[in-house]
């Protein structure tokens, strides 16, 4: 199993919906959670299963589970017909798809722009610059 696949299984059977797990820029641990009520029980189920600081980990409310994520990207990247570097963001809570030219990223968006696609769920950047398609 790849990391992603386990995340997604712990996403189906951890309290309050995991979304993952990530450092802030103050180095702080953070947890999402798409139902953060549930934290302290999803704080428990995760334990030893993660190599985090959970404990320690503030919690943050997300949109989309870790596994809705994984079917989402599993979805679109093929979908896409453009050479990209692709990842599920837990810290953005998106997919993120990243390319190299402006050609490209107009590529991708067009390609974004065709697919029944909820709100805020993908993040198209060139070289750091991101653009977010509608």
């Amino acid at each position: 199993m790849i990391p992603d696949d386990r995340w997604a299984d712990l996403a189906a059977t951890v309290p309050g919906r995991f979304a993952g797990v990530f450092y802030d820029s103050a180095h702080t641990p953070i947890l999402m959670l798409t139902e953060p009520a549930d934290s302290t029980a999803a704080k428990q189920a995760l334990a030893g299963k993660i190599g985090f600081p959970l404990q320690e980990a503030a919690v943050r409310r997300a949109r989309w589970d870790f596994a809705q994520l994984v079917d989402w990207f599993n979805y679109l990247l093929p979908r896409l017909g453009v050479p990209v570097t692709a990842d599920k963001d837990e810290a953005l809570n998106r997919i993120r798809f990243s390319v190299t030219s402006v050609e490209r990223r107009d590529r991708v968006v067009r390609a974004l722009a065709q697919l029944p696609l909820p709100c805020d769920l993908v993040v198209v950047d060139l070289n750091g610059v991101t653009v977010y398609p509608r």
